[in-house]
Formats: structure tokens, sequence, C-alpha cells
């Protein structure tokens, strides 16, 4: 064997070893403590108010609203359901629950066209929170038990402006569902972490009353008829004041969601994105990890093909098994990198995840076809 194909051999094993490395699982997320003596958390809970909008949702706000209401909270809390003036199936649930103390609701007015009835939802929600501290979430989130509202305060600080919650989905949602979510948030979660928060994917977010209405609110992207947690984050999150609520008992529980609604979230995030700002970083990441992952997949199927069809049998033989060997190497390692995080937010197996790995550009390329083909006046308030 020449010393070109030993140097060749020798720089795949290396390719192997670092490809698995340039991903958002080998980018910790860290735990955050809210140990009760950790002077940085408070000791008695801060009173807040919990916001959410049922939109023809009944079904939904009545598996829900018994979840919040029972919350077994040590300090003063609400829970604000905004509804349409017309939905009288989900008026009937809140007259179900009436005269539980914690439990109060308004409807959106019939007149309310052109604006994005899920923002002016939060925002009337926000307006009558009597509370500073708000937790805006919606119907298809299932509170993960009845200390799920303490554990999510309990990040609260006066340092933080804003808390950051997970409403995850559960196992009888598709396995892709289930890992591009978690692949994407972390992405999220790591850059709250580091510097400033940019953007979510989540039904979750703890945001101060006062600080939205000093900075108007939804204004500047009103014109979006959706992605309204994404938007706040962009938009209200500080440099180093937001703290991540991850931990098991502080989550919740996405409800399985139709293909449709999969795939429509997914393409008013698209149709926003353009907008959101501190954009570069996450791109830029995201790119990467899935530019090496398939490169170095190329490579070694190049090298197989090369080492079968253009070489001599016994040079080949060599660079082929070397080849073989440095994937099989790459996947291990993905394969031990990536087992922390999907047993930690209990998401597919390792084996799962790898697969599905290799169908995410393409994915990901169809979803953006579709967008490119849609009528855009699907994702914006003001129609033409």
């Amino acid at each position: 064997m020449s010393l070109h194909l030993i140097i060749y051999a020798a720089g795949l094993l290396v390719l192997a070893l670092a490809a698995p490395l340039f991903s958002p699982f080998f980018r910790k997320v860290r735990e955050e403590e809210t140990a009760a003596d950790d002077a940085s958390y408070p000791a008695v809970l801060p009173p807040v108010s919990v916001v959410l909008t049922a939109h023809d949702s009944s079904y939904h706000l009545a598996k829900v609203l018994p979840k919040l209401l029972e919350q077994q909270y040590p300090g003063d809390f609400q829970v604000i359901v905004v509804i349409d003036k017309s939905d009288s199936e989900s008026e009937d649930v809140l007259k179900r629950h009436g005269e539980n103390q914690h439990l109060y609701y308004t409807m959106l007015p019939e007149t309310s066209r052109y604006l994005s009835r899920k923002k002016l939802g939060i925002t009337l929600g926000i307006r009558a929170a009597k509370h500073d501290w708000v937790l805006v979430t919606d119907v298809h989130s299932v509170p993960s038990s009845e200390n799920w509202l303490a554990n999510m305060t309990r990040h609260c600080s006066d340092e933080a402006n804003m808390v950051l919650g997970l409403s995850l989905y559960g196992d009888d949602t598709p396995a892709y569902f289930r890992y591009e979510q978690l692949r994407t948030m972390l992405y999220y979660l790591r850059m709250a972490q580091q510097d400033t928060a940019f953007c979510t994917n989540q039904s979750v977010v703890m945001l101060r009353k006062s600080e939205f209405f000093a900075e108007n609110g939804f204004r500047g992207n009103l014109e979006f008829a959706r992605a309204e947690f994404e938007f706040l984050v962009n938009k209200f999150a500080g440099k180093g004041t937001c703290a991540l609520a991850i931990e098991p008992e502080a989550r919740m529980t996405a409800m399985k969601p139709s293909d449709k609604r999969w795939r429509m979230r997914r393409l008013f995030a698209i149709d926003a994105f353009r907008s959101l700002r501190r954009s570069f970083r996450f791109k830029m990441l995201f790119r990467t990890d899935l530019a090496v992952m398939h490169a170095f997949n190329l490579l070694t199927l190049a090298t197989v093909v090369m080492a079968a069809f253009m070489l001599p049998a016994s040079d080949g033989m060599v660079l082929m098994a070397s080849a073989v060997l440095s994937w099989i190497i790459s996947n291990v390692e993905r394969y031990i990198i990536y087992r922390p995080a999907l047993r930690y937010y209990r998401c597919v197996s390792p084996a799962m995840a790898i697969m599905t790995d290799w169908t995410i550009s393409l994915r990901n390329m169809i979803l953006r076809v579709r967008y490119a083909f849609s009528d855009k006046n699907d994702f914006i308030t003001h129609k033409l």
C-alpha cells in the first residue's frame, strides 16, 4: 500500500473521530441549580399568572385546565384563559370550573380582524394578569405534575427577566417529530445559557408583564399570524438574564400533533425566521453540523466506491476496510455522545437518532419547497 493511501486512510480516521463533535449533543446544556439554600433563588416563590389561549380547542382545554388549577403552589397564582367570544364549548368548560379561585377568563372580540388572534389573546391575558411574572403556554401542553408550576418559578430571580421551559412530545408522537424538536431545542438552550436567548420551539415562556408592555408587546411582528413564542423570546430575552427550567419536574408534555399541525408550525417558523434578530450564530452552527456529518458520510461512500473500482485489489481491500472501520468508529462515537441527552430528555434511542440525522436535510429541503410554493397570505394577518 502506497504512502499516499496510508495518509489518506489516517486522515479518514481523524475525520471519523472529529465529525461527531460537530453536533448539538456534544455542546452540553447544564441543568441550573435550584437548591433551596442557593442565594440566587428566592426563598419564597413569587406570585405568578399563567396565560393560555384556546381557539376552538375545548377538547384540549378540558384536559389541560384541571391540571393547571390543581397545582400545589405555595404562593399566589392565577390561571387566565382567553377564548373566542363565539366559542361556546370552551366557555362551557370554563364554567365547570367557574368557582375555582385561581381561574379568570376573558374573551376575544369577534371584530378583531387583521390581527393575530393568538397574539392578541396573549396580550389580553398578560394585561389581565395581576402579577408581574407571567407564564405563557397553550392548550396543547400538559403539566408533568402538580408541582410543575413551583419547579418553574424556582428559577425566577431578581437577575432574570425570562425563564424558558420545556414542552416535549410524548411517546405517542412520531419519532421524527420528537427528535427534530429536541435537536433544534438544544441549539436554542445552549445559546440562551451562553449569551442571549435567540428563539424557542417550545410553548412555555415566562417573562415579566412590566417589560412586555414597556416594550409594546408584540409590536414589530404583528403582521405574522403565528410564531408567538419565537417572537417573545427573540424580543424580550436579555443578555445573560434568561434562566432555563429544563429539569424533569419542570417540564410539560406536548400533546401529539397531527401531521398538518406539526407541518404548519414549522412553516410559520420558517416564515417568521427572516425577522428574528441574532439568527446568524444559529444558522452557522446548524448548517455546519449537518454539513460536516453529510460530508463525512459522502467521503466514506466515495472512498468505498474508489477502492472497489479504481484501485488494485490489494490496495482497494485495505482502503475499503479503513473506510468502513472509520464509518463504524464515527457512528459509535456519535452513539456515545447522543445517549446522555436522549435519555435525559426521554427522546428516541441513539440508533434511531443517528439514522434520523441522515434525513434531516432532505426533510428541511422539502419543507422549504412547500413554503416557497405556499400562499404567503396564509402567514400574515394583513391580507392583500
